[in-house]
């Protein structure tokens, strides 16, 4: 676990959070705050699970603290690097906070989540596939794997051989079980008309030339809502603070240089 990682990604917002306020050390008069290891420690639930976490976390904030009473003590915030530094670490809190502020004074409607529940859910469909292929970058060599099949030659030596997709290639160009809305149109449309255990193609992508095989279907039941909810909403969230974002800077007046 790199607790110095964790202790520098939160400990900014610890001061945020009142609850838990009460003193765990002092290092030369300086207090640090419950409220400062709490707030470490609700970042990161696998951290806290590990043995003396939250001690750990007490002692690495006292490492911080004499490390920053020595910087302070030699004028290392004078430099020209650590200014610059701090200049965007303030930065980033700010937008950080306006972000934050954006959110939570505009909560995602139940009904918004409730239609992006259904969304993904159609999306998903009903079924899922047991999916091979065999990918080309010309129709020529699809055409000609096509014909090696139908003459006999196994599915998965061809693979092998000549499918430029590598990693689904080592294994005979099995790619597992798919739900069509994970792959590109041309490619699921693909799988869902096709034949069971009977080659199809040349289908063609952005990829390439696809000769697929599907070799058995079964029925996908949809995740629930409640399993769903938090993803969703953790979503919408991001897209609305984008358009938050967007907005900000179609106000402002903005020259990037080239």
């Amino acid at each position: 676990m790199k607790l110095r990682v964790v202790i520098l990604a939160a400990t900014v917002s610890a001061f945020a959070i009142p609850a838990f306020a009460a003193p765990v050390a002092t290092v030369n008069g300086a207090t640090i705050d419950n409220s400062e290891v709490q707030a470490i420690m609700s970042m990161s639930p696998a951290l806290a699970k590990e043995p003396n976490a939250r001690e750990q976390v007490v002692q690495n904030l006292v490492n911080m603290e004499v490390l920053s009473q020595y910087a302070v003590s030699h004028k290392l915030g004078q430099s020209a690097d650590v200014k610059e530094r701090l200049a965007m670490a303030k930065r980033q809190i700010l937008a950080d906070a306006a972000v934050e502020q954006y959110v939570k004074g505009h909560p995602i409607p139940e009904t918004d989540i409730q239609n992006a529940y259904n969304k993904f859910v159609q999306a998903m469909g009903k079924k899922e596939f047991e999916v091979r292929h065999i990918l080309v970058k010309t129709k020529t060599e699809a055409d000609k794997i096509i014909g090696d099949l139908k003459a006999g030659q196994k599915f998965s030596a061809l693979a092998e051989k000549y499918s430029i997709d590598k990693a689904s290639a080592a294994h005979g160009g099995e790619l597992g079980w798919i739900v069509p809305g994970m792959v590109v149109p041309p490619f699921a449309q693909a799988i869902e008309t096709a034949p069971i255990d009977k080659p199809v193609g040349p289908v063609q992508t952005q990829f390439g030339y696809h000769v697929i095989e599907v070799q058995a279907t079964r029925a996908l039941p949809p995740p629930t809502l409640s399993a769903m909810k938090d993803r969703i909403k953790a979503q919408l969230q991001q897209q609305e603070a984008a358009k938050f974002v967007s907005n900000l800077r179609s106000q402002a007046k903005i020259n990037i240089t080239k």
